[in-house]
């Protein structure tokens, strides 16, 4: 490479990590904000919740009014947890500790229904209730499963399709999570460089290049591994298994 094209290259590459930069910083402040908006959710849902709870206590109370109050009631319960976990996952602290994979699997689905939705793709899940629970910084293993299942749910932008999460022991000292969905697939030539830095299949502007970098980096920071197979135009199936203990 001579030195007008590597000149070329370097300041690319700058351009390219500015744009991500200027990215990072925008969304640490959406993160502020949107954390202060949590907040004042959880006022009213505790409100909701308590006023609920004492109706259905009442005596004389219609059966069809019990059952939608529970409805009620139990919906708000579900707001509430998912915002209290939005807040521990916006946290900057470490969160090292005992963590149940199944319950953080629902956690960040559960947070993807929406986008899973509108995309129209179904999710199916499979999860082994047998699994220890494991020790690791949840709020990693929380950005993990949101990188590659978010992935999952771009490639099915235009077709819909289906997502399988499973969880399973493998002997016993380590858990694995597998995410196989049935999209377009990757092409034979990216499927070597899909965790290299920079490197991207989807359209320009929609992608950093970064995402399975990290996904991968933060696997291997774990003790774990990460795996990927597809076919081109068979669907795309990622494994990561991690240490029941670091």
């Amino acid at each position: 490479m001579n030195d007008s094209a590597a000149r070329n290259s370097n300041e690319a590459i700058t351009a390219d990590l500015l744009r991500q930069l200027a990215y990072n910083e925008k969304m640490a402040e959406l993160g502020k904000i949107s954390a202060g908006v949590v907040h004042e959710l959880n006022a009213p849902l505790s409100v909701i919740i308590s006023a609920a709870q004492m109706i259905m206590r009442e005596a004389g109370v219609p059966e069809v009014v019990q059952e939608m109050i529970s409805r009620i009631s139990s919906e708000a319960q579900r707001l509430s947890q998912l915002t209290k976990g939005l807040l521990n996952f916006s946290s900057h602290d470490d969160t090292i500790g005992e963590v149940d994979l199944n319950l953080t699997v629902d956690f960040i689905l559960n947070f993807l229904n929406f986008e899973a939705a509108r995309r129209g793709v179904i999710v199916l899940k499979y999860f082994d209730h047998t699994l220890p629970v494991i020790r690791l910084d949840a709020n990693m293993l929380k950005q993990i499963l949101l990188n590659i299942i978010m992935n999952a749910l771009q490639a099915m932008e235009d077709t819909g399709g289906k997502l399988l999460v499973e969880t399973i022991p493998v002997g016993c000292d380590e858990v694995c999570f597998i995410i196989t969905d049935n999209g377009p697939g990757i092409p034979t030539e990216s499927i070597e460089r899909i965790f290299d830095r920079y490197f991207t299949t989807k359209k320009p502007g929609e992608g950093t290049g970064l995402g399975l970098f990290v996904t991968k980096r933060l696997v291997e920071s774990m003790g774990g591994e990460i795996k990927v197979r597809s076919r081109n135009g068979g669907g795309t199936t990622f494994s990561v298994t991690l240490p029941v203990r670091q």
